[in-house]
């Protein structure tokens, strides 16, 4: 596997995909014009570039460092690595919740407390896109984006993939290590998982999106919604989240696709 090209050209393959260009993108992200091409002739972007840049892209700004194979500054890291210890059974719990528990779920954890900071976040693992390609990147997003572990990433994919891509902790590392190629399959139900657009992924990566889209799964959308929200907490607040998380839970709602294989699946833990 070869290493990602520049974050530059990166960006071009994203605006194509959205048929814009960068002198829209100067405008919108009220960034100088002439910044913007140099990135684009192969210039690294500066960090405060990639944080003007990712409302304008409505892009998470640390998705754009995974992009542009830079470390994730502390104020746009997670807040606290050990609570990530909470977040499969938060995850497989949520995902079997009706649409307004869901809600009421991303409420409370919208409600709580911004707790301060008491040490640098640190990864599970990170891995080195110019020498793994895009499946680092996208394991830099899962592992230190979103605060997910070994066996946390596994669990939540299958969870907001329905199921389609049930896989071992260990073949999303070897993805992560280029030693197993991003397919198609895997690329769009990543995207679901990362809560990342699709077809801005494939753009991005170059990787084909496969021959019809996946059924559309509201609770999977909230879920990834919920792991990005949920990664600003310490671990004493997400114990309490995932506590409520298993309160309001109920059997197989009646809005469910099919969740027979969260109540009985072998990734249902407890603590």
């Amino acid at each position: 596997m070869t290493g990602i090209p520049a974050f530059g050209l990166l960006l071009m393959r994203l605006l194509d995909h959205r048929q814009s260009d960068i002198s829209s993108l100067s405008q919108v992200a009220g960034v100088p014009e002439d910044e913007l091409r140099s990135v684009v002739d192969g210039l690294r972007p500066s960090p405060s570039l990639l944080q003007a840049l990712a409302p304008a892209l409505n892009l998470h700004a640390a998705d754009l460092f995974a992009m542009a194979g830079r470390d994730v500054p502390d104020a746009l890291a997670p807040l606290d690595a050990s609570a990530r210890q909470y977040i499969d059974d938060l995850v497989i719990d949520a995902i079997c919740l009706p649409a307004d528990r869901r809600s009421q779920l991303r409420r409370l954890v919208r409600d709580l407390p911004q707790e301060p900071r008491k040490r640098s976040f640190a990864a599970w693992k990170v891995f080195d896109p110019h020498k793994a390609g895009f499946g680092a990147v996208v394991a830099n997003m899962l592992y230190g984006n979103r605060n997910l572990g070994w066996m946390e990433a596994a669990k939540a994919l299958a969870c907001c993939s329905n199921g389609r891509m049930y896989v071992s902790a260990s073949t999303i590392v070897l993805i992560a290590r280029g030693q197993i190629e991003l397919t198609p399959d895997r690329l769009a139900n990543l995207a679901t998982l990362l809560d990342f657009p699709a077809g801005d992924l494939a753009a991005i990566t170059g990787v084909a999106l496969p021959d019809g889209s996946p059924p559309e799964d509201p609770a999977a959308a909230d879920v990834a919604a919920l792991l990005w929200d949920v990664r600003r907490l310490t671990a004493a607040q997400m114990r309490h989240v995932g506590a409520q998380a298993a309160a309001m839970r109920r059997a197989i709602p009646d809005d469910a696709i099919d969740r027979e294989f969260y109540a009985t699946g072998p990734y249902r833990t407890s603590r």
